[in-house]
């Protein structure tokens, strides 16, 4: 195993009296699909607060290649080369795809390509004119994808992006993922909820519960895992 491309050690948050991460410790590899999963509440969205400085950890650090981005702010962040999708996406409403794709490549030096490539690389060329306001939901998530993508990233957040949408789109999103991924050479951290999209396209998964990281491992693995089926289904046994 060669240098992580994004790691945390011992990576803890804490609200006031609420533990809502503990020690938690992960890498993602140059290239790599890691999918983040865990029950409501299990802290994957804090973590990737944590990771792209919408919030300062309490403990732990967490890196990026050689830098360091524990203590630096959101933009900072950004511009070394972390993307970031949210479960509920905002871009300009009233401009074009085309536009928010342009617009959000101003907030970087690094060079991603042209807009109308990165709206084609995620399914939306048909729609490059449409103001985003006209676009459904599930279009809307994936032109933030395209939006992150601007930045230039070296790796990409994506918090439930697959939430809402029909198997059809669910299909479709995953073979995007792995373009990024081979295309590109874009690595994916990925928190999901849709479980089969999960164990068919993630290389590995990280398991969280109530804040600590219970499992880690291949997807066959991790469905198996006795600690995994418990913090699903509340008990050790599937059969």
């Amino acid at each position: 195993m060669g240098s992580a491309l994004l790691e945390g050690t011992e990576v803890s948050k804490r609200f006031g009296g609420l533990q809502v991460l503990s020690r938690v410790s992960f890498r993602v590899d140059p290239g790599e699909i890691v999918a983040l999963i865990g029950p409501n509440g299990a802290g994957k969205t804090t973590l990737f607060n944590l990771i792209s400085g919408l919030l300062p950890p309490t403990g732990g650090s967490i890196r990026l290649g050689a830098h360091t981005l524990t203590g630096l702010p959101a933009h900072r962040i950004s511009r070394l080369g972390v993307g970031r999708t949210f479960q509920t996406p905002r871009p300009f409403m009233d401009m074009t795809a085309l536009d928010n794709v342009r617009v959000a490549a101003l907030f970087t030096e690094r060079q991603a390509g042209p807009a109308h490539g990165l709206l084609s690389l995620v399914g939306l060329a048909d729609v490059a004119g449409m103001p985003a306001r006209h676009l459904p939901a599930g279009s809307r998530k994936l032109l933030e994808l395209a939006m992150a993508l601007a930045l230039g990233p070296q790796v990409v957040l994506l918090d439930e992006i697959l939430a809402g949408l029909t198997p059809t789109e669910v299909q479709a999103a995953t073979g995007i993922f792995r373009r990024i991924r081979d295309e590109r050479g874009v690595a994916l951290f990925w928190v999901e909820h849709v479980m089969h999209a999960v164990m068919q396209t993630a290389e590995r998964i990280v398991v969280l519960h109530h804040g600590e990281v219970i499992c880690e491992g291949g997807p066959q693995a991790v469905a198996q895992d006795a600690r995994v089926l418990e913090a699903y289904l509340g008990r050790e046994d599937s059969s």
